[in-house]
């Protein structure tokens, strides 16, 4: 079973800055407060940053040791889900894996996690998302980004996605082929 962390904060008068590690359920530190971000666990990684921005994002084990130091100006926009995690690199939107590779180039306005093998991204002006479409774990969009609904969007217990569209709800099943409504109601 993996270990269970979480973030604490400690206030250093001295500097007067904030400093933050992770401690185990039974309050003992485990990762001594020496970041300026500490970010929860997610898939056995956790995103951190030490002070002073300038240094960079990196994601660190529960062991503390850095598995990923990502490179000056991606930021990190998410945890990682199914094995990928989003990130920004000048206001764009992509996803890396577990090695820190960019496995999905930095190209949307908007993007959610990895759910089920699909994510939410949008091209667009707002975060609302003006085109909003659906992707697999290759980039490839299974429903194509002509839908204004970046924040409403889920899966059904039974697996179909669900985008609304102004005030139509669509559904898709998981090849990204509309089944509802059966014909263009607008």
């Amino acid at each position: 079973m993996e270990k269970q962390l979480h973030p604490f904060c400690v206030w250093n008068e001295e500097d007067e800055e904030y400093y933050c590690g992770y401690i185990d359920c039974d309050g003992n530190v485990v990762i001594p407060p020496i970041y300026e971000i500490a970010e929860d666990f997610s898939e056995g990684l956790a995103c951190v940053a030490e002070l002073g921005w300038d240094k960079g994002y990196k994601f660190i084990d529960t062991n503390g040791e850095v598995v990923i130091s990502l490179k000056d100006g991606i930021g990190v926009c998410g945890y990682f889900h199914e094995g990928l995690c989003v990130v920004s690199v000048d206001g764009k939107y992509g996803f890396i894996d577990r090695t820190g590779a960019m496995v999905i180039h930095p190209q949307f306005d908007g993007a959610s996690n990895f759910d089920h093998g699909l994510a939410l991204v949008s091209f667009g002006e707002s975060e609302s998302g003006d085109n909003s479409g659906i992707i697999d774990r290759t980039g490839r969009f299974i429903v194509p980004p002509k839908y204004n609904s970046f924040d409403y969007y889920w899966y059904t217990e039974d697996g179909l996605l669900r985008l609304r569209d102004g005030n139509v709800t669509h559904y898709f099943d998981r090849t990204g082929k509309q089944i509802w409504p059966k014909k263009k109601t607008y």
